[in-house]
């Protein structure tokens, strides 16, 4: 069963990475904007995410989501990373490292882990055609010009109610979770990083998930990346 789901996620990986055009041996010559979206437990990020890629795809420039657990099994791979550096240019490879090693200069305990993390979301985030749900992706693709950063917010009532509902769990054992999950997400960050996560500086745009849902905030998105001329009006 599990060299199974192992197999899934390689097959996932290659999928995805194909959509990109990574692996095919040759710089990317366009520029594409590039989308992260953190929240708090219980907001909708994952059908946010879905939609975003849905609308903001074309047949001849798809885009793809990735998640924290695509991330770090692409992070894992030798392979993988390889052909991430090979993708973008020389010049882009050194600023890679330049940044990742000046934003992890601290050396926190298992840095070596999340450097590779981190290396794999500041190349998605120079390619762009990525929608970078989690992990830290607004901090770690800071100052590229054409990333925009999303945080999703909403008061702990609506985010208990969702819990429940999804996880069929009370409404105590929701909020047990929402605390549970909110803490280690943004420890975690910290521990890296020394950045705060909940930081309004971080992002562009911050929604109140319990006043505007995933499409609606979908819309909101793909107008704020065509008045930053980000994409053609034309897109769809």
């Amino acid at each position: 069963m599990q060299s199974n789901l192992y197999q899934k996620i390689d097959r996932d990986i290659a999928a995805q990475l194909k959509v990109l055009g990574i692996g095919e041996r040759r710089e990317q010559k366009l520029r594409f904007p590039g989308v992260t979206i953190s929240r708090e437990f219980g907001c909708e990020g994952t059908p946010l995410a879905r939609m975003l890629v849905q609308k903001l795809s074309t047949e001849e420039f798809p885009w793809v989501l990735f998640h924290k657990e695509l991330i770090t099994e692409m992070s894992d791979k030798e392979d993988i990373q390889r052909d991430l550096l090979e993708s973008i240019s020389e010049v882009h490879r050194g600023q890679v490292h330049q940044y990742i090693e000046h934003l992890l200069a601290h050396k926190p305990t298992n840095v070596e882990l999340y450097k590779k993390i981190a290396e794999t979301l500041r190349i998605l985030g120079e390619r762009g055609r990525s929608v970078i749900l989690g992990s830290g992706g607004a901090i770690i693709t800071a100052g590229l010009p054409l990333m925009l950063h999303i945080r999703l917010q909403a008061p702990m009532a609506f985010r208990i109610d969702r819990t429940s509902k999804l996880l069929n769990v009370s409404p105590s054992e929701a909020r047990e979770r929402i605390l549970m999950y909110d803490n280690k997400r943004e420890e975690f960050i910290y521990e890296f990083t020394h950045k705060d996560v909940r930081s309004p500086h971080h992002y562009h745009l911050i929604f109140d998930n319990s006043k505007f849902d995933a499409s609606q905030i979908t819309e909101l998105i793909y107008q704020a990346l065509v008045l930053r001329k980000m994409l053609p009006r034309q897109a769809t």
